[in-house]
């Protein structure tokens, strides 16, 4: 593990202290604004967000195994207009272990141990890696996945999508801390924590309703995510931290941490026609990435 995953990884099992990655600074802090605001303008911009996300899975304090992913979000739309995101599984020695013992699908744990990319842009969903590689033609190094949600690509391991106004607004009203803060060694924030179930997430955010899909919440409504987020001065989202309980006592956390491009930088496009293979061309179902939420849904394969 390398230096800055460890310090992230502190982060995520002590919830308790953020970690600053070397990510470009966004303009300089000015009078606060209202947050809704502000996320609605940078809509209507078509603002783009870097993204450095670490995720995992916990039990005991001991992780288990950690999630990487890393990329572009192009805001939009309800929120998420297209998204370019590249995600990494990291297994730890306990997962190995499990593996050994039948507990998780070795050869999707060794795929998914290589970067995998996907992109959503124009309602269309790609995907490329190892993970997708045997059921792409030969030639093709894309497998077009078809009509998805723009968000589809960014989420999944990060149940919140801080940017959606409906989500945010919600988060806003339901926190029950907010102070002045700061974020790395010159930048003023505003720090916000609160908790908010399945339930309520999925009753106002269309991300949460795409990632949960059509699985039923009669088990796992309930579930309490506590969150943890900071917005700079000018209202844009510097970072979220989530963490929600699992079945054996185990915990998924999710720590994001953003930076905000320049409005002409971050493009996110389509792969190269030449490359994509077409879903009617797939040699085989396309496979589903993993990831942290459907750990609370145990029954979907």
């Amino acid at each position: 593990m390398t230096k800055t995953r460890r310090r992230l990884w502190i982060a995520l099992v002590t919830a308790s202290s953020i970690v600053v990655l070397p990510l470009t600074l966004s303009a300089p802090a000015q009078a606060a604004v209202d947050p809704l605001v502000s996320l609605k303008g940078q809509i209507a911009k078509r603002h783009a967000v870097r993204v450095v996300e670490l995720g995992g899975l916990l039990a005991d304090n001991l992780e288990i195994f950690a999630v990487e992913q890393r990329g572009t979000v192009r805001l939009g739309g309800v929120g998420v207009g297209a998204a370019d995101m590249t995600r990494t599984l990291r297994p730890h020695r306990r997962m190995r272990d499990q593996m050994a013992e039948g507990r998780w699908n070795a050869e999707k744990v060794a795929a998914e141990a290589q970067p995998n990319r996907s992109i959503t842009v124009n309602g269309r969903l790609y995907r490329s890696g190892k993970l997708y590689e045997p059921v792409i033609p030969e030639g093709k190094t894309w497998a077009e996945a078809g009509a998805r949600s723009a968000a589809t690509a960014a989420y999944g391991d990060q149940p919140i999508n801080l940017f959606e106004p409906t989500t945010l607004k919600t988060l806003l009203a339901k926190a029950t801390t907010k102070r002045p803060s700061k974020y790395g060694p010159r930048k003023k924030a505003t720090y916000y924590q609160g908790t908010i179930t399945f339930n309520q997430l999925h009753a106002v955010s269309p991300t949460f309703r795409a990632v949960v899909g059509g699985r039923s919440l009669a088990a796992a409504g309930n579930t309490k995510i506590s969150w943890k987020f900071r917005l700079d001065d000018l209202g844009q989202a510097l970072m979220l931290h989530t963490n929600w309980p699992l079945s054996g006592g185990r915990l998924a956390a999710v720590l994001s941490q953003y930076s905000h491009a320049a409005d002409h930088a971050g493009h996110v496009s389509a792969p190269r026609p030449a490359l994509v293979a077409a879903a009617s061309s797939l040699t085989g179902t396309l496979p589903r990435p993993s990831a942290l939420i459907d750990l609370s849904f145990p029954s979907r394969e």
